[in-house]
């Protein structure tokens, strides 16, 4: 009895302080119901590396701000270059601490709990999650699992995998979601898509396309973006 009480009373705990990250301090009874249930379960078995992932989840938030004020890529927004490269470099750091395998686990179970969040109507970074941007992520996730791989045998440095993150931002082996400069979603036309039209909508016209540099961007995109290789 005393063991699966201090069993429940340490995943709270680190519950609470992984969750953190989020944005929202929380005691652990609110932190634990706001997880989806693949959320819960990852940190359930996994409590002791749940604070190691909560210590790299602030690092890598802190990378984040300081590079979207250098405005290297863009502005800090959803579903674009910088949100992938949080996605390509939360990842690898992830790797680096607890394993590859545990970060992608963890990985996976946040994509499963952004349909449960969904069906639940509950925002991500200020918004509904949808299946374009869970797509997104997904493959940033992939992305940056593939490099802790190539250069996990290497002793790189935190400003030099930052660098290569970035680099595999500007040469599009990320993706994003396609908008225009001021940040309306674009369909596969080169249309603006009326938020009506894919907020509260799991598949919708939103589509993912490389983040290769800022000409992503423009206002115009069809005129100098090859949208046939763009995948929905």
């Amino acid at each position: 009895m005393k063991i699966k009480f201090l069993t429940l009373f340490l995943t709270l705990f680190f519950l609470a302080l992984f969750f953190i990250s989020k944005g929202v301090a929380q005691s652990p009874k609110k932190a634990f119901k706001s997880l989806s249930s693949h959320e819960k379960y990852w940190v359930y078995f996994h409590p002791f590396t749940a604070k190691k992932a909560y210590q790299v989840s602030k690092d890598v938030e802190k990378v984040v701000d300081s590079i979207a004020k250098t405005k290297t890529l863009g502005p800090l927004k959803v579903g674009n270059q910088i949100d992938a490269f949080k996605h390509a470099f939360w990842m690898w750091s992830l790797a680096e601490k607890i394993g590859w395998r545990a970060a992608s686990s963890l990985g996976e179970a946040h994509e499963k709990g952004n349909y449960d969040f969904y069906l639940q109507h509950i925002n991500e970074d200020g918004e509904l999650p949808d299946k374009a941007s869970s797509d997104m992520d997904a493959h940033n996730n992939s992305v940056g699992i593939a490099l802790y791989k190539k250069y996990k045998k290497q002793k790189t440095s935190k400003s030099e995998k930052i660098e290569k993150v970035i680099a595999a931002v500007l040469q599009g082996k990320t993706k994003m979601i396609l908008q225009n400069k001021s940040g309306n979603y674009l369909d596969i036309n080169g249309n603006i898509i009326p938020k009506k039209d894919y907020y509260g909508i799991w598949s919708n016209a939103r589509i993912l396309t490389p983040t290769k540099a800022l000409h992503l961007m423009i206002d115009n995109p069809s005129k100098s973006l090859n949208l046939s290789q763009t995948k929905k």
